[in-house]
């Protein structure tokens, strides 16, 4: 369709467009194709508006004519201006340039005349120098003159002005020539000292071969005599006076006093010799007397301080009597100490030597008496000091060299017993041992009818043999008083030394209550089944074995306790160790807590090691209890509270021990049991096998323990430690049977079996049988039931895994079934042993109903 837009409205749009940048409005326009027969019309229309524009122009520009003419001027006139202004620069620039030529004729002529100034100065400088090397040149030769003629005074002070005017050469900052004459007076500074030093060696002569050291007053060096005051000032002006005194005590020491100082035990001590001008040592020393040495010493001394100038001596004794003070208290004096008490009265006279050698010391104003004055003042504590290193050096030897050979000592008590207790029918109820039993194990003993008969077929020694068990407690504190707890506790807690010597204000010492004896009443469930009879006095022996050690501790204890007695006496009260006496009493509680504290690791050797430790410490306790109640109970100085207090340490840590020695036995046998895992499927490979072996092992584990112990343990406590273990066998496998929710009669029969096993233990339990005994005395029954609790319990249960329904109710109906277990106890195993059924129902009914009426 042919475009209804004109040419001219092509043209007009362009030209919009191109003068405003405006688009034409109309679609049309927009989208419309220019023909190329509108180009002219265009191109006039664009043509024609460019005309326009230059007229308009012309026109504006006409009337800014004037404008234009003074912008015309007054752009020619700046040009003018410009031109005016470079030529002003180049003109100042042209200064410049000369003004630079002139400057580096100034700088020129100003170098010329600082170089000029310097040569002045260095000229200067240059005669100075030369001046003070002159100078220099001469001191040296003077030096040399005076080192030549021995004037070695003079030399050191010609020295001292030459190293000031060194000085003044190193502040002119001439380095090379400084070190040139620096090393020139270096080198005459060492001859001066190389002098110095070949006069002292002169005058003070250490020779180390023939072991003397010699002391000249004056010597003559070439033609001119040198006095040892010149020498000791020369010295000292050039600060080598400390280092050769230093250097003397050295040679003192190595040349004269260390042969003669040496220790008397063992060494070989030289003879000291003092002459003239000259000690010397000599000769093997015979004789080895505290009196000779002092002697020695004194000479020394004297021969030191009339050889030698104070300024030398003094100085000198500040180095050396330390080492000597050291060396004669630790190599002579603490040696001649005694430790007897008789001996200290002759100690007296080494004490006397000690303190003349002090007043020597004062006499010539010599510095180090004050350690000697301060041991000799400090003897009790040195003593005692002593006297517990020995004693505790003696526990400590006597542990490493062992337990020695066994003994056999026998304990004898008398305490008043009731009938009731069962001491005279053997039941051992007053022995430490069963009365740590619970009440319901009690209960069940007293009741039990075996037992009674055990006790009745007994014979009357073995019954005073049986009670004589002493405090083989399991518990270390429990079935102790009220009393002796609390005593033992403090104890444990690490008491205080004896403190033997502490009196009460009233002249009485303190002494701890001692706990009554109550004997148990036998009861039925709780219940006194007979009223309390009269008590009769019974005395209690038994033999157990102990080592060879608690008798030497004893010894050391007993001369510990003997001397500070005799020091307390009138007639040593001005002993020099008198004051000591106090301490001495602190001293075996010293050595009881070394020997807690060893023992274990030195009786653990042997197999019973703590068995023996157990005995050895409750038969110390035992004679420590008799030394200061009857021994020195008198005496009113042994403070017997505090004693008692350190006798209970040691009776705590036998039971510990024991304690410790059950409690290991008995996690061996709980293992060996858990090896049987509750004894479940116990007729099935390799269940079987492993409750087979864990029964035996714990059959020969007791009896090997019975072996080991029979050599050591009384026979008392040898039935309650295997009845304390037999009692976790017997609790363990009723406890784990209990458990057991079916038992299958071939399970019955194996578990009756074990039992079988076990009770074969019984012959351990046999008492002993005195000597005078008759045949049908010696047919005693075991007393496994005494000292084994739930024994009886034990004894039923095998005899119920094997018995019909018929007769557990006759047990428990009839018999004593009723007194171990308990009714419930017993319905889960008749249901874990029987199949359901009438008759099983039926017993549980009157087992039930028997222990509601009962």
């Amino acid at each position: 369709m042919p475009s209804k837009i004109s040419d001219r409205q092509y043209g007009q749009a362009v030209l919009n467009s191109v003068q405003s940048g405006i688009y034409p409005e109309s679609e049309e326009i927009v989208a419309a194709e220019v023909s190329p027969s509108a180009l002219p019309t265009i191109l006039r229309l664009v043509d024609q508006a460019g005309e326009d524009v230059k007229k308009t122009i012309r026109e504006i520009s006409k009337e800014s004519a004037s404008d234009i003419d003074g912008w015309i001027s007054q752009a020619k006139q700046l040009r003018d201006n410009i031109k005016d202004t470079q030529k002003s620069a180049r003109a100042i620039s042209d200064q410049a340039q000369h003004g630079e030529v002139l400057q580096g004729q100034v700088n020129d002529a100003a170098g010329k005349v600082d170089l000029l100034k310097q040569e002045l100065v260095f000229n200067e400088t240059l005669a100075r120098t030369l001046e003070v090397i002159r100078g220099l040149q001469q001191t040296s030769s003077l030096v040399e003159n005076a080192v030549q003629n021995n004037d070695l005074l003079i030399a050191e002070g010609l020295l001292e002005g030459a190293e000031d005017e060194l000085a003044k050469v190193l502040a002119s900052q001439n380095p090379k020539i400084a070190g040139v004459i620096q090393a020139k007076i270096a080198d005459l500074r060492c001859t001066v000292v190389d002098s110095l030093t070949d006069c002292w060696k002169a005058l003070v002569h250490v020779d180390l071969i023939d072991k003397a050291i010699s002391i000249e007053d004056r010597i003559q060096r070439g033609s001119t005599p040198v006095d040892l005051n010149t020498i000791i000032r020369g010295l000292s002006k050039v600060g080598l006076l400390e280092e050769k005194i230093s250097i003397l005590c050295k040679d003192l020491n190595t040349v004269i006093l260390t042969p003669r100082l040496k220790s008397q035990l063992g060494a070989t001590v030289y003879s000291l010799n003092v002459e003239k001008n000259a000690i010397r040592i000599s000769g093997q020393l015979d004789d080895l007397g505290i009196e000779r040495l002092f002697a020695d010493m004194n000479s020394v001394v004297s021969f030191l301080c009339t050889r030698l100038p104070s300024s030398i001596s003094i100085p000198l004794a500040a180095l050396l009597m330390p080492n000597l003070a050291h060396r004669l208290i630790s190599n002579w004096l603490s040696l001649e100490l005694p430790m007897d008490v008789d001996g200290i009265q002759s100690f007296r006279g080494v004490l006397d030597l000690v303190i003349q050698f002090c007043r020597v010391l004062d006499t010539f104003a010599w510095p180090g008496k004050e350690s000697l004055v301060k041991w000799t003042d400090g003897i009790p504590e040195v003593w005692l000091n002593k006297r517990r290193e020995i004693s505790l050096d003696r526990v400590r030897k006597l542990l490493v060299r062992g337990l020695g050979s066994a003994e056999v000592v026998e304990r004898v008590e008398t305490e008043m017993l009731s009938h009731e207790a069962g001491v005279f029918a053997g039941n051992s109820g007053e022995d430490e041992w069963n009365a740590e039993w619970s009440d319901e194990e009690g209960n069940r003993l007293g009741e039990n009818p075996q037992q009674s008969s055990a006790r009745e077929n007994q014979p009357q020694g073995e019954g005073d043999d049986d009670v004589s068990a002493w405090g083989l407690d399991e518990d270390p504190d429990e079935g102790l008083p009220k009393d002796k707890l609390e005593h033992s506790n403090v104890a444990d807690e690490g008491a205080e030394a004896w403190g033997w010597g502490d009196e009460n204000d009233d002249g009485e010492t303190s002494r701890p209550a001692e706990a009554k004896i109550v004997a148990p009443k036998r009861t039925v469930n709780g219940h006194s089944d007979a009223p309390q009879k009269s008590a009769r006095e019974v005395t209690l022996k038994e033999t157990y074995n102990i080592t060879s050690l608690p008798k030497e501790i004893l010894d050391i204890i007993t001369q510990l306790i003997s001397d500070a007695e005799i020091l307390r006496k009138p007639e040593h009260s001005k002993s020099p160790i008198a004051s000591a006496a106090g301490g001495l009493f602190s001293l075996p509680g010293l050595v009881l807590s070394m020997y807690r504290a060893s023992a274990p690791a030195y009786y653990s050797v042997d197999p019973s090691g703590n068995m023996f430790l157990y005995n050895d410490c409750l038969w110390l306790a035992e004679r420590l209890r008799l030394l200061t109640g009857t021994q020195f109970k008198g005496s009113g100085q042994i403070n017997v509270g505090a004693a008692e207090t350190e006798i209970s340490a040691l009776e705590s840590f036998a039971k510990r021990t024991y304690g410790k020695e059950m409690e290991i036995q008995r996690t061996v046998i709980g293992d060996l049991l858990d090896g049987a895992q509750g004894f479940a499927s116990c007729t099935e490979v390799p269940f079987s096998q492993e409750c087979d072996i864990a029964v035996s092992s714990v059959v020969d584990r007791l009896r090997e323990l019975h072996r080991q112990w029979k050599a050591v343990l009384s026979h008392s406590a040898l039935l309650q430690s295997l009845g304390s273990l037999l009692s976790t066998v017997v609790n363990k496998i009723i406890v784990d049977v209990e458990d057991m929710s079916d038992i299958s009669e071939p399970e019955s029969q194996r578990l009756t079996t074990f039992c079988s096993r076990i009770a074969v233990l019984e012959d351990l339990f046999i008492p002993q049988q005195s000597p005078t005994a008759s045949g049908a005395e010696q047919t005693a029954l075991p007393l496994t039931a005494v000292y084994t609790p739930n024994w009886l319990k034990f004894q039923y249960l095998a005899n119920i895994l094997e018995s019909s329904l018929v007769d557990i109710k006759y047990l428990w109906a009839e018999g004593e079934l009723r007194l171990e277990f308990e009714a419930e106890e017993l319905v889960d195993l008749i249901e874990a042993l029987f199949a359901d059924s009438e008759h099983r129902r039926k017993a549980i009914g009157e087992i039930r109903r028997a222990s509601i009426r009962r």
